[in-house]
């Protein structure tokens, strides 16, 4: 009995000691929780301001040149050599705007110039022929024979008439090679060259106007609104010019075809004409039609706009965005006046 009790323990013991062994392990515990703080929107803001809104028209104003003359050859077929001018160049009347390639008249002058060097060389030689000869015939007390030397002068001024005449003719067909500008001005159109090109009697070369820039006319319909004497500030090729509206009658810049119910054009001048002015066919005209001073206002960009209600995101003093209705009047430029609904410095969200 006493054998068999440590076999019994052991039988009962071992199976116990084993399942502890096949137990499952504990989960470990998870770290406590940490609270995430957002972080902190970017806001990008514009503060409302108090200043001038003025509402303006900006009607574009041509360039009206006293001439436009437009620069052509007389002969056609004749090889052009060159266009020497290129458009908004300025030229000066006289300037060679192009030239035709006609060398056998380049020949035919060279030819008659040395011509006439040679008649006058022979002419001052028969000049001191004569000299000598008479000092000569002083010097032995007889009379000086001058018939010779008379006879050899007519026939030389003789040959120098026919050839002034040759030279003459001559150089006039050389100087019908150039295409000179008529007037000073500026080139505003210009043929491209190429090698080869022909002249053409119903092509223009170039187109020079003249370069006074003492007109601008208007043609929009807003011109009905310009009264002579009125002076408005003009925006042309980036520079600001003073222009005073001018009686048409009394400067010939009255329109013969204008159509019934065509809009009357209104003309203007500098009032200071200036030393130089840019190259520019058109600006625009400042005309004014209202404005208000000295309230507040914010881009447009800012304002939101519904069906019924106008509003703007304010930043407020926690730094939060709040929606803040508005009530707004005149708008211009990009910027518009609020006249309820906010106060000078607050802060608006893009």
């Amino acid at each position: 009995m006493r054998k068999l009790l440590p076999a019994v323990c052991a039988i009962i013991v071992l199976p116990l000691l084993a399942g502890c062994f096949m137990l499952p392990a504990e989960t470990p515990l998870m770290p406590p929780p940490t609270i995430a703080r957002p972080a902190e929107w970017p806001f990008v803001t514009v503060p409302v301001l108090r200043g001038d809104i003025k509402l303006e028209a900006s009607p574009v104003v041509m360039y009206l040149p006293s001439r436009v003359i437009g620069h052509q050859f007389t002969e056609n077929g004749i090889p052009l050599l060159g266009i020497f001018v290129a458009f908004g160049d300025e030229v000066s009347e006289g300037d060679i705007i192009a030239v035709l390639d006609m060398p056998e008249i380049q020949y035919e002058l060279e030819e008659v110039s040395r011509r006439r060097a040679r008649i006058n060389l022979e002419l001052t030689l028969l000049r001191e022929r004569q000299s000598l000869a008479a000092r000569h015939a002083a010097e032995v007390g007889v009379a000086a024979d001058t018939a010779a030397y008379v006879s050899a002068r007519n026939r030389l001024m003789a040959d120098m008439d026919v050839v002034d005449m040759l030279y003459a003719y001559v150089s006039e067909l050389n100087e019908a090679r150039y295409l000179r500008a008529a007037i000073s001005g500026v080139v505003t159109r210009v043929l491209p060259f190429t090698e080869g090109m022909l002249s053409d009697v119903n092509h223009v070369i170039a187109v020079v106007a003249d370069q006074g820039f003492t007109s601008f006319v208007v043609r929009d319909s807003i011109a009905a609104r310009l009264k002579p004497g009125e002076q408005y500030e003009m925006v042309l090729g980036g520079e600001t010019f003073m222009m005073e509206v001018i009686d048409p009658e009394e400067h010939g810049f009255v329109r013969e075809d204008q159509t019934e119910g065509e809009v009357t054009p209104a003309f203007l001048q500098f009032i200071y004409a200036p030393a130089e002015v840019p190259a520019a066919t058109h600006g625009r005209l400042r005309i004014p039609l209202e404005e208000v001073i000295d309230v507040l206002h914010i881009p447009v960009s800012l304002l939101r706009r519904t069906e019924y209600r106008s509003f703007v995101y304010v930043l407020s003093e926690s730094g939060y965005r709040m929606v803040r209705d508005v009530e707004t009047g005149l708008e211009s430029e990009g910027y518009i006046e609020v006249v309820r609904g906010l106060s000078e410095g607050e802060l608006l969200i893009l």
